[in-house]
């Protein structure tokens, strides 16, 4: 429930497209008195759509644990215009204002190459899996690995790892001009801040940035969901992955197809 109510990307995405802010004041303990206080804050017609929301992040968590399928950003925010319009919870103008569009993967700049990460969480065995994918300018697959961790309870944590197992792994494939790529708002600010941070990823944090030394170009750049859909499908179907594993040049099955759909997306543009 912490994570759905204060860090999860999904659901921020679904707050942004419909004008509700979000709020990252962690200082409270428990989510439940923290909901209290940002809810509180709101005015009615956000009250209800922020209710709405937290609605369709369950549906959508119900989806992806129990049928393993996961809808796009852009498909739930759809569903939220047509059924709030419906309600009389939003007028006909602001609902043609809301963020519909899906953003696809952008191609890296001349001679930098772009890594994407994301997790999925195992629900049987409480372990979760990092999925890091490279690509050039083209959209061409430079490399892909998935890495299994245990014994990690922290939702926040594990985008942490994700994105250090991503660092780590550019390092030792020997690529010195990167753009790092997730969709874990969180991580991705706290690396852009520069500043001490007190979180309990913080020991993290501190490890990316002192391997970011190592390169001659690094940035960490966070993107929706959409964007980052090869790393998230790559993460989602090695969940059970009990070892680690590596490829040069290719990624599995489903990650290999929605690179490919990626990269004509970027060609008919």
């Amino acid at each position: 429930m912490s994570h759905l109510m204060k860090e999860c990307s999904f659901a921020s995405e679904l707050q942004y497209a419909l004008n509700v802010p979000t709020s990252c004041n962690s200082a409270m303990n428990g989510w439940f008195d923290w909901l209290v206080v940002f809810f509180c804050s709101l005015d009615e017609s956000r009250k209800k759509c922020l209710m709405v929301i937290y609605w369709v992040v369950w549906f959508t968590r119900n989806k992806v644990v129990h049928e393993n399928i996961v809808p796009l950003v852009s498909e739930s925010i759809a569903f939220l215009r047509t059924f709030l319009q419906e309600c009389g919870s939003i007028s006909n103008n602001e609902s043609a204002n809301l963020v519909l569009q899906s953003v696809s993967w952008q191609a890296p700049p001349e001679n930098v190459y772009k890594f994407n990460f994301d997790t999925s969480f195992n629900s049987q065995n409480r372990s979760t899996t990092s999925g890091v994918i490279g690509k050039d300018i083209t959209g061409e697959i430079m490399a892909s690995c998935v890495v299994p961790h245990s014994n990690v309870l922290d939702a926040l944590m594990v985008e942490a790892l994700a994105c250090l197992q991503a660092v780590h792994y550019v390092k030792e494939l020997g690529f010195r001009r990167v753009i790092i790529e997730g969709d874990s708002l969180i991580v991705i600010k706290k690396l852009n801040e520069g500043m001490h941070d007190r979180s309990t990823i913080a020991p993290v944090i501190h490890d990316i940035r002192m391997k970011a030394r190592d390169f001659d170009v690094i940035s960490f750049v966070f993107v929706k969901r959409d964007a980052n859909n090869v790393a998230h499908v790559l993460a989602r179907d090695h969940r059970t992955q009990h070892d680690p594993c590596f490829w040069i040049e290719e990624a599995p099955g489903n990650a290999a197809y929605a690179a490919n759909m990626d990269r004509l997306k970027l060609n008919s543009v």
